[in-house]
């Protein structure tokens, strides 16, 4: 007897943002400021805040969600926290919505990093946080 392999949860968006909310009228989420690149005059380089929201479908088995900030070079992990969310089976069509607030984020390596959202040691998508060192002049040049 052949058994069926469940499919993991397909990521619908991940977003870095300085502002997110959920407007209490619509129930819609307001998504504000959303980066990838952060210009810092020197580090380690502090975010007071750091949002991340991510968006999920296909729920037809169950699993955790974990975050995980990682130094893409030197493969550090600078951050990890487990238990975001547990998730069981549903109507695989089902949206789920997170927001996962961080505060006082540091940085102290310059270059790329890992957003990761997993379930378990799967990673189920990552977007790229680009940490750069620049003059004071040049860090309002587009980006945060």
């Amino acid at each position: 007897m052949e058994v069926e392999a469940l499919e993991p949860p397909v990521v619908n968006s991940l977003l870095i943002a300085d502002r997110v909310y959920r407007d209490v009228d619509s129930g819609k989420w307001v998504i504000a400021g959303v980066f990838n690149r952060l210009k810092t005059p020197a580090l380690p380089a502090r975010l007071d805040q750091l949002n991340v929201f991510f968006q999920l479908t296909n729920a037809t088995r169950s699993f955790d969600l974990w975050l995980r900030i990682e130094h893409a070079e030197s493969g550090e992990v600078m951050f990890e926290m487990g238990g975001l969310m547990q998730v069981s089976p549903a109507d695989p069509l089902r949206v789920i919505e997170h927001l996962v607030r961080l505060q006082d984020v540091l940085f102290r390596r310059e270059g790329k990093y890992w957003i990761q959202l997993l379930s378990g040691e799967e990673i189920l998508t990552q977007a790229p946080l680009y940490v750069q060192v620049v003059s004071s002049e040049n860090t309002n040049s587009g980006s945060r």
